[in-house]
């Protein structure tokens, strides 16, 4: 695995750790209400900017510090309380509905008086719970005494406080009894407000107290008419507003620390909210889980896709939505779904992800600085960079230090690859070009190359497309050499095309292309072959007509003994050509070569050795079954290349002794060929040295070296054996084939 790829594994890792402690931070959050104070404090301040106002139709009538003065101080009797009921039975202050937040838990000689009355008005009384001695964690209803609870419908007072302290919100029943207000609302709409169950949770819109409800105090309500008026049709709340009573609350206007609100003014909010059906419904801790998931995998799907910047202004963008989201939840759809679980992670991850990209830039600055340090020692890098303090601005200037070495090395290799005599052409994957040099704008239009592809370059110039798609197949060999002619500014040139697929260390492949201008080695070839003729030619004929004019005529007849010499002489002379002819042939690139069977060019060569086998009495044994077997041969090199080998072998052998020559074919499973192997082999004198033994100047001169290049440029290999136990053996390995039909007709 390469660094790259160990890169992106460790990013897709920290992702996934990142999220995993994203959601365990938001379950700790939500499941775990740790961000209910926070949601709070973010609510409040929602409430206050929308400012509620109270409705019309509530008026509370206030047992304040006035009444008690003028009234007789608290309790005040109920007999008060009789006498206004009974002042407000007419049709001229009727109210709609009566509240009287007060608990008459202990009897009074006035409770009948009292509860005559209330029965002429459509009342609501409260009723409280308390604690039972016996199961601490159940609560028992406590309500008016008789025969005021039967004269009243009953609603509890009770108030839930959050977790800072302050009243937010109501349960709207409690073991089957409604709340006090909402009990007043289903009063004033003649229907039932009790339940079986108990009621869930919802807040209220709490009412501004600097503009409040509209307020009357107690003893106005009994003096005066006119007071006694603005209760008419009205919702009436009594209660107590006394600040010496203790009946204050914390609220969302007043805070924690300061129980400012009376508690009548805060069932009057809770029944404004119920009048105006805007009493709120909390999401559910699960609820706002699922909730918070959405714009959170968003916010961790852009760390890893987004740059730094723009995940950042995302995150931004995304908190404020989030808020003003839940803000219009809570002013068009009376829900509230606390964004602050997202904010609080989106503020956390976004340095947590920052130092992690930091970490990872520095890692990754440091090992491109390595990497491109490479051909550089790491104690001249550092000495060329002045030390600072900061980690991150050193590896930069390291980065920096590097990144001017790499592309003074780039210059200079663009330098050289311009330079080069060749035409040099480089595509990547897509088959675009990347660079050529000088020598391809000399040869070609310079239109032509900018901006090309490989298949449009090639097609236009004509070049062989195998060979080029060869080079883009990644199955086939890296290397493609092929021979051709084109037309090019400077004339039509001969040019070897070699193709090569290059593989990069980040699996990114490149193919290379170069042009090798071989016009001049084709012309010397040319006269080369010229040469070749000339000597195999024309100076043949001359010697082979002296060698006709020693031949005894009637009319001239040389001496013997000079004749003999002109003969010797002209017979070495036409020899040594021969042999030259035959070395040059052999260095030759290429060979005409065709299918010759391979028992007719071993009888050619056995043939050719005979004479001096006999004349040393040894046997030259034929064990070879070659009598279908065809390989693609230059019929005169092979057999001469043959013939060293059986001369070197007769040479170096014991009289009286045999020489065998035997053939074996096999296919190979590497090159998926048929392959033939001959071997020569024979017994050598007890005094024979191993290093005489092989053909240096053997046979009409030609060597070792004339063997080697004759048997490799037919694709072949040959294998000498050291002497051992005075036998020598030399193997001869060539491709061939082999013809049943052949076969049948011999």
């Amino acid at each position: 695995m390469n660094k790259h790829s160990e890169r992106k594994t460790r990013l897709r890792r920290e992702w996934w750790l990142t999220t995993a402690v994203a959601l365990a931070l938001l379950a700790l959050l939500v499941l775990g209400d740790l961000a209910r104070p926070m949601g709070n404090v973010l609510y409040d301040h929602l409430m206050r900017l929308q400012g509620f106002r109270a409705t019309q139709n509530i008026v509370i009538v206030a047992v304040d510090d006035r009444s008690l003065q003028e009234l007789g101080g608290w309790p005040l009797q109920r007999e008060q309380y009789t006498q206004l009921l009974k002042r407000l039975d007419d049709n001229c202050c009727r109210p709609k509905v009566m509240g009287l937040d007060l608990l008459f838990l202990d009897p009074s000689a006035d409770d009948p008086a009292l509860a005559e009355a209330i029965k002429q008005h459509k009342a609501v009384l409260p009723l409280a719970f308390k604690v039972q001695e016996d199961n601490p964690s159940s609560l028992q209803a406590v309500g008016p005494v008789a025969p005021l609870n039967q004269a009243a419908t009953l609603g509890h007072i009770n108030l839930s406080f959050d977790t800072d302290g302050v009243i937010r919100g109501i349960h709207t029943h409690e073991q089957g009894w409604p709340h006090f207000a909402l009990a007043l609302h289903a009063k004033g709409e003649n229907k039932n407000a009790t339940s079986p169950e108990s009621g869930r949770y919802r807040r209220f819109r709490m009412v501004d107290p600097r503009v409040g409800f509209p307020m009357i105090s107690l003893v106005d309500a009994l003096e005066s008419s006119v007071s006694r008026t603005l209760l008419k049709d009205k919702y009436v709340l009594i209660g107590v507003t006394a600040p010496s009573l203790g009946d204050r609350y914390p609220t969302l206007y007043s805070g924690k620390n300061n129980a400012s609100t009376p508690g009548v003014a805060v069932l009057a909010s809770v029944l404004n909210a119920s009048l105006n059906n805007a009493l709120i419904d909390e999401a559910t801790p699960w609820t706002l889980f699922a909730l918070t998931l959405i714009p959170l995998f968003v916010m961790l799907q852009s760390l890893v896709t987004l740059r730094p910047s723009q995940s950042l202004i995302l995150a931004a963008v995304m908190i404020v939505s989030g808020i003003a989201a839940s803000y219009a939840l809570l002013t068009f759809a009376d829900y509230w779904a606390d964004p602050v679980p997202f904010v609080l992670i989106a503020v956390l991850l976004q340095p947590l992800w920052a130092w992690r990209r930091l970490e990872a830039i520095v890692n990754l600055v440091q090992d491109k600085a390595a990497d491109l340090r490479q051909f550089q020692p790491a104690e001249r890098a550092n000495a060329a960079v002045r030390p600072s303090r900061e980690v991150v601005l050193q590896h930069a200037k390291l980065l920096d230090h590097a990144v001017a070495s790499a592309r003074s090395e780039l210059d200079f290799l663009s330098v050289v690859i311009d330079e080069m005599p060749d035409a040099v052409l480089i595509f990547d994957a897509q088959e675009q070009l990347l660079l050529s040099n000088r020598k391809v704008q000399q040869l070609f239009d310079p239109n032509l190359v900018s901006g090309c592809q490989l298949t449009e370059f090639a097609k236009h110039l004509q070049l062989p497309l195998r060979a080029v798609s060869n080079a883009a197949d990644a199955t086939q060999d890296s290397t493609q050499q092929t021979v051709f002619q084109l037309g090019t500014r400077l004339g039509l040139r001969d040019f070897v095309l070699k193709t090569t697929l290059l593989r990069s260390p980040s699996h990114s492949d490149l193919q290379l292309l170069i042009l090798m201008d071989v016009t001049e080695l084709r012309q010397s070839q040319t006269q080369r072959d010229r040469a070749l003729q000339f000597l195999s030619h024309d100076m043949r004929t001359p010697i082979a007509s002296i060698l006709s004019l020693t031949r005894p005529t009637p009319e001239h007849a040389l001496e013997g003994t000079s004749r003999e010499k002109i003969v010797g002489h002209a017979h070495t002379l036409l020899q040594m050509m021969d042999d030259f002819i035959l070395t040059i042939s052999a260095e030759a690139s290429t060979y005409n070569v065709q299918s010759v069977l391979l028992d007719n060019l071993l009888q050619d060569s056995l043939e050719q050795v005979a004479d001096l086998a006999e004349a040393k009495g040894i046997r030259l044994c034929d064990e070879s079954d070659a009598s279908n077997i065809f390989v693609m041969a230059n019929t005169r090199l092979l057999v001469r290349a043959l013939v060293n080998l059986l001369f070197n072998a007769v040479k170096f052998a014991p009289t009286k002794s045999a020489i065998r020559i035997e053939s074996r074919c096999e296919h190979s499973l590497e090159t998926s060929n048929t392959q033939v192997t001959v071997t020569i082999s024979n017994s050598v004198e007890a005094n024979t040295d191993a290093h005489d033994w092989v053909p240096l100047m053997l046979g009409f001169g030609l060597g070792l070296d004339f063997v080697d290049n004759v048997i490799h440029k037919h694709q072949g290999v040959i294998a000498r054996n050291i002497p051992e136990n005075g036998i020598a053996t030399v193997q001869i390995t060539l491709p061939c084939e082999i013809s049943s039909s052949h076969t049948q007709h011999l």
